[in-house]
């Protein structure tokens, strides 16, 4: 992709289009959604928001210098506006809110940048035109872990959440699951071929395909108004199915090896093996649901998945076709 660039105040927009496409968009009277981030979710939401019925006005915000703008070759015909920027400067992301006149603010920010949606909220809220502000959950729900004192990422995504609501920023949490695509390497699988199970590996577990995550996000965030009820102040949690580790290991013809707690499960790097360790005590617990509510401690009846029904009509993925 070849970008041009155009420096307008703060920022340099690059596009593909000529300059007349970003002062279009300044003017346009379509939803207008910035999307922090174009990672491993950012890219599944970003596709399903340029090919959306409703066509909204679509920027791309990332770091100076981030790898993922060559992920932006495989995109529908619509190309978004790239702009990089530094996440600490608030006031220069106040001021691009305002001059796009963005609606709704989308982080796909990975763990190692979650600090930065302070930076993004306090930007969101001061410029007065965001609306709706999407924190970076995409995973397992997440409400009442800064309450329940836990000392985890969970906790850490609930303190955004909780400073958004300190600040009367309207939110929308969307609880997903595990990604479908990480089950093969949450069992070790991408190391040897074999699903290396700590625990029983029989207790139930939400997964949910990047693809349909990216769809439905795009759906209920183009066709809802911001102000709906559904939408505001909300967590939204879906489902595309239930499967357990052994389920996992039958449907893609996987031999089982048990694994210990005093045992690592396959993996490239420590980082690695400690984070598969750790989904899987969670998974093995019960608490990998996207019904499940840590204040209580048990899942919250008829939660799971209960968003669904806002895609009417759609088929969500399952590991079984994949496979």
């Amino acid at each position: 992709m070849i970008f041009e660039e155009l420096n307008l105040g703060h920022w340099k927009y690059h596009n593909q289009s000529p300059v007349n496409h970003a002062r279009q968009y300044m003017h346009s009277p379509k939803r207008s959604i910035a999307l922090v981030g174009a990672g491993v979710i950012g890219m599944p939401i970003l596709r399903a928001l340029l090919s959306s019925p409703n066509h909204p006005n679509v920027i791309v915000l990332t770091r100076p210098g981030s790898k993922n703008k060559d992920l932006l070759n495989d995109l529908p015909p619509v190309s978004p506006i790239v702009i990089p920027v530094d996440y600490t400067d608030t006031s220069a992301l106040t001021a691009l809110f305002k001059k796009l006149s963005i609606e709704i603010v989308i982080s796909a920010l990975a763990s190692t940048g979650y600090n930065a949606q302070y930076n993004l909220a306090d930007a969101a809220k001061a410029s007065g035109s965001v609306k709706l502000f999407v924190p970076s959950e995409w995973g397992s729900p997440t409400e009442g872990a800064k309450d329940k004192g836990e000392d985890n990422i969970f906790a850490i995504k609930d303190r955004v959440a909780e400073y958004l609501k300190s600040i009367d920023l309207p939110y929308t949490r969307f609880f997903t699951g595990l990604f479908m695509a990480y089950v093969p390497w949450v069992v070790g699988a991408d190391v040897d071929g074999k699903a290396h199970i700590q625990g029983k590996g029989d207790t139930p577990f939400t997964v949910t395909s990047q693809e349909d995550i990216g769809g439905f996000v795009a759906h209920v965030l183009t066709s809802l108004p911001l102000t709906s009820p559904e939408l505001v102040n909300t967590s939204l949690r879906i489902q595309g199915q239930q499967i357990t580790l052994r389920q996992y290991a039958q449907v893609a013809n996987k031999s089982i090896v048990a694994v210990t707690e005093n045992e690592a499960i396959p993996g490239n790097t420590d980082e690695d093996k400690a984070l598969k360790a750790f989904l899987q005590k969670h998974i093995e617990e019960g608490t990998a649901t996207t019904g499940w509510d840590h204040r209580t401690e048990r899942e919250i009846e008829g939660a799971t998945g209960s968003a669904n029904k806002m895609w009417e009509g759609h088929v969500w993925q399952t590991i079984e076709r994949t496979f």
